[in-house]
């Protein structure tokens, strides 16, 4: 037993002067060591500092309840419907603005309505509205944005509702003047994509670019002097009778959601 004992004795004391001698070589080539693996350490510290800092954040949030924690969530998608419904009720007021600059300046009779739906490509161009036959809209009603700019009639008449065909839609037609020197008046019709054409222009008329569009009053029910677009292109052939006019609408039903719809007075119908 005792021999036992003091054989366990001399294997400590063999570990204990191992363990010595190894700190001693170690802390002798401690300085050779740093340098060697200074290159790698940095990295690796970086990267423990990135890990400590997750680690930290998410047991922060790991302190929190569930309670709290989707509290935390709620407000923050509350904050982001308060700036969208912010951002969305700014562009309706300025467009109202708008409006109510052409309705002082015009004696036009007119109703408010609301956008419900919109249908647009590049062979369609159309909107539902929020009024109907029963608020006095009649079929081939102009319908306007803006201080005053036409964008499209009735062509479509419900009780409620009515579906308004834009001026850009290749089926939809207005009755136009330019204002140059001689007023030229023509027809100017939707195409495929963003632009309108006004064809049959005699070719003596003096046509030029950037010129102004309104309607001319020789289509009933829709008055004359509403903005309708800009001349972009004058396309002239030569020995042609006649020429043609690339015209560039002004308003862009994309981004409204508020229209007028002009209602004539007994005397226009």
């Amino acid at each position: 037993m005792k021999s036992s004992q003091s054989g366990k004795k001399r294997s400590r004391r063999l570990l204990a002067l191992v363990g010595f001698f190894i700190l001693a070589i170690f802390f002798s080539l401690q300085g050779f060591l740093t340098s060697m693996i200074a290159p790698i350490a940095s990295p690796l510290v970086s990267f423990g500092t990135w890990i400590s800092e997750r680690v930290f954040w998410w047991h922060q949030i790991g302190d929190l309840d569930s309670e709290d924690l989707e509290l935390l969530y709620q407000q923050r998608e509350d904050l982001l419907i308060d700036r969208v419904e912010f951002e969305r009720l700014q562009e309706e007021n300025s467009q109202l603005r708008e409006v109510l600059d052409f309705v002082e300046r015009t004696s036009i009779s007119h109703i408010s309505a609301q956008i419900l739906s919109k249908s647009i490509s590049n062979s369609v161009s159309r909107f539902v509205i929020d009024v109907g036959s029963a608020d006095g809209v009649i079929s081939g009603s102009a319908v306007v944005v803006g201080e005053g700019i036409f964008i499209g009639k009735v062509t479509e008449l419900g009780k409620y509702s009515s579906t308004v065909t834009t001026i850009t839609d290749p089926t939809h037609s207005v009755a136009v003047s330019l204002l140059n020197e001689s007023r030229t008046i023509g027809v100017a019709t939707g195409s495929v994509g963003d632009l309108m054409t006004i064809e049959l222009i005699p070719i003596d008329e003096q046509i030029e670019q950037n010129d102004l569009v309104v309607t001319s009053g020789l289509e009933a029910p829709i008055p004359s002097g509403l903005l309708v677009g800009i001349i972009n292109t004058v396309i002239q052939e030569t020995g042609a009778p006649f020429q043609k006019a690339i015209m560039e609408p002004l308003g862009d039903i994309r981004r409204i959601s508020t229209v007028l719809v002009l209602i004539p007075s007994d005397e226009d119908s």
